[in-house]
């Protein structure tokens, strides 16, 4: 009886025993679940927290930032840049698109889709050397020092020497960046640097030989300047702008000009784009593409050209040739030829030698009723001495006409090239 009632008391201890270690199993489980419960709940709160908008807490009350606000206050962050797009080079982009850099929404935009964003302004190289654009137009850098004025004025008194007794005329044309108006902020970002047009060309003036003829365009350009003497897309001056120096070379020389009503004023391109495009390929040139105007000498002159093409001789008549397709500007003389001679119905008493760049062109179109025989050497493409020719009795008159650019670059040593030396 008693070890039975002691069988009996042994398994309630047993069960009690299971029944405590199973509350003790639960309430851990409890616990632990509730310890669960809060961590997770901690963490998704603070997600949640993290994905929201940030706010700047100021006194206006206006909530959020926008996203121009948030940008000012990243931007000491490394990964904002504030470099500008390479200038397109025209290699490798068929079909650039341009937006203005000083609209972020426009260029955020252009940049996300991976396309071209065309700098405002900027360099840009290419087969002309270094093109510099801006907002559509584009420019030669001219620098100088006294070395190069030296230089210059030393092979222009070598030609006056060579000359002799003859007329000699020396016309600098100063070029679109003197007059053209960009901040200078714009400039001394971009380390464009156009010098002084009219002190380089004082100081050739002071220089050069006393009996050499300086025929002072500057202030002729700077009063008509508004009067479109430059094209935007192309380096060259219009014909209008040679009609100008044509008429300031009349009064130092006392020739009687002809006036400009004269001439048929004729429109050959209304989308003309020149040598800064080609070589740019800029979409914001080309959507500020040119006026090609001429007057058509040849309607009221009869004149005839030989031209020195290589090794061969081209006949043919008149100076004004509008059917030149490739490039607009050869209309003036018909291309760019290392020699042109040009028998005109003008004064048989005058004849004239007109050494230079291609701003020669032009101007010596208006020449044809003022000349009885005109030549012109282009000293960039002719490689022989002249010193026989202008030694002799061939010519009365002897010009020098040059971009300020190519006085101050290269024409000393093709001068003196042409001069002998």
């Amino acid at each position: 009886m008693d070890e039975n009632r002691l069988v009996r008391a042994n398994k309630n201890d047993n069960s009690i025993k299971i029944m405590i270690a199973v509350i003790a199993v639960l309430s851990l489980l409890i616990v632990g679940l509730a310890l669960y419960l809060l961590v997770f709940s901690k963490n998704s709160n603070n997600t949640q927290n993290n994905s929201e908008p940030a706010s700047v807490n100021d006194d206006s009350g206006e909530g959020p930032a926008s996203y121009a606000d948030i940008s000012d206050t990243e931007s000491d962050d490394e990964s904002v840049t504030d470099e500008s797009p390479e200038p397109y080079s025209g290699e490798s982009q068929d079909d650039p698109s341009y937006v203005d850099e000083s609209s972020p929404a426009e260029s955020s935009v252009e940049e996300s889709s991976g396309e071209y964003v065309e700098p405002e302004h900027g360099w840009v190289i290419n087969y002309l050397g270094y093109t510099y654009l801006y907002k559509g137009y584009g420019f030669e850098q001219f620098t100088f020092s006294s070395n190069i004025v030296n230089k210059y004025t030393d092979s222009l008194n070598k030609i006056k020497q060579l000359a002799g007794s003859k007329r000699v005329y020396n016309i600098l044309v100063p070029t679109n960046c003197e007059f053209f108006t960009i901040p200078a902020s714009v400039k001394q970002e971009d380390d464009f640097y156009c010098a002084n047009q009219r002190k380089f060309m004082n100081n050739v003036y002071a220089k050069s030989d006393s009996s050499i003829i300086n025929v002072d365009v500057y202030n002729t350009f700077e009063t008509h300047y508004d009067e479109k003497l430059f094209f935007n897309s192309d380096p060259n001056y219009t014909h209008l702008a040679a009609y100008y120096v044509y008429l300031d070379y009349c009064k130092a020389a006392g020739i009687t000009p002809i006036v400009a009503g004269m001439y048929t004023k004729k429109l050959l391109n209304n989308q003309f784009l020149g040598k800064f495009f080609t070589a740019t390929g800029s979409e914001r040139v080309m959507k500020n593409a040119d006026r090609f105007d001429y007057f058509d000498i040849d309607e009221v002159y009869t004149a005839t050209e030989k031209v020195y093409r290589g090794s061969g001789i081209v006949n043919r008549t008149g100076v004004i040739f509008a059917d030149t397709g490739s490039y607009n500007y050869y209309t003036f003389l018909g291309e760019d030829a290392k020699r042109i001679d040009i028998t005109a119905a003008g004064d048989a008493s005058r004849s004239l030698l007109v050494i230079g760049d291609s701003s020669a062109a032009p101007f010596i179109t208006f020449l044809v009723p003022n000349y009885g025989k005109i030549t012109y050497i282009n000293p960039q493409l002719y490689n022989d001495s002249i010193a026989d020719m202008l030694a002799g009795d061939g010519f009365t008159d002897v010009v020098i006409i040059t971009y300020n650019t190519y006085a101050g670059r290269l024409l000393h040593s093709d001068l003196a090239k042409l001069a002998g030396n």
